[in-house]
């Protein structure tokens, strides 16, 4: 007998005590009264015993039964409170949606952009986790992560979101003496990213002041220093901090991947949220 038929008949068990008669069991497990009368008979052939006595119209537990009914009703109320707590947590999971992505990204773009998405949505809730590696979605660290480059897990559903272009910067004001001079950038994990490249190839002779693999440690350092770096285009020209050098090549761009796990994908709170990545990088682009 499988494990199935098990929880079946201890659920019937336990429905007839509570009501004591099979039309308040078979009412209680939405069945037919001809349904509990067949599956009792069914299970009483099995053990080789009568499970019930019918006294003055009510069904009584015989001997046999009665010595496990505060077992039985313990496991019962168990399984209820196993099956309730699953289902409150798939109802939270499909309203929640964990994303993840470089910390800059995470800061700088998607979370400006939130308001109209959670007045569109208010029923779903949003996790952003800032992180440099990939995130495992077969742990379900992650639901979604916006990436610049396609590493993911196998069956993952990657989707291509373009390019976002990166531009020479520096702070405001800086004296034009000095300009040029000092840089920031990304260590020897990242130097082979396009916007590294082009700032080893616009700036060779710049001392490096500090090397980083935040943005936003970068963007610190830079406005303390006054130092080149390469910034995402679209947020330097909204960051009056910042302006933007005039030379030639003084641009790379880097591709954008939105990465989705394959089953979760599915869920209407993940694809919505998928989609208004999507149009939030779109906006980056114009």
């Amino acid at each position: 007998m499988n494990a199935g038929s098990y929880w079946a008949d201890l659920e019937l068990l336990d429905h007839i005590l509570r009501h004591r008669t099979l039309s308040g069991a078979a009412a209680a497990l939405g069945v037919d009264q001809t349904t509990v009368s067949r599956r009792l008979a069914a299970l009483e052939r099995r053990i080789g015993s009568a499970l019930f006595d019918r006294i003055d119209g009510k069904l009584v537990a015989t001997p046999p039964l009665s010595g496990i009914i505060d077992r039985l009703r313990t496991i019962s109320q168990e399984a209820s409170l196993s099956i309730s707590s699953l289902m409150r947590a798939t109802a939270e999971l499909k309203d929640h949606v964990r994303v993840t992505s470089v910390g800059f990204v995470l800061s700088a773009f998607l979370a400006p952009a939130l308001d109209i998405f959670v007045r569109q949505n208010p029923g779903i809730s949003l996790d952003f986790v800032a992180d440099d590696q990939a995130l495992s979605f077969e742990r379900r660290e992650a639901d979604i992560a916006l990436r610049f480059g396609r590493t993911a897990e196998q069956d993952t559903k990657i989707r291509s979101l373009g390019t976002l272009r990166f531009h020479l910067c520096r702070p405001s004001g800086v004296d034009e003496q000095t300009a040029g001079q000092v840089v920031v950038r990304y260590g020897e994990r990242l130097a082979h990213v396009p916007e590294m490249q082009a700032l080893d190839r616009l700036r060779p002779h710049a001392r490096t002041a500090l090397t980083s693999t935040r943005l936003d440690v970068l963007i610190a350092a830079s406005l303390a220093l006054g130092a080149d770096l390469m910034l995402p285009e679209s947020f330097a020209r909204q960051d009056a901090r910042f302006d933007l050098v005039v030379e030639p090549n003084a641009t790379a761009e880097r591709p954008l991947f939105l990465l989705t796990h394959p089953e979760r994908a599915k869920v209407p709170a993940v694809a919505l949220t998928a989609e208004w990545i999507a149009e939030t990088v779109k906006a980056w682009q114009n």
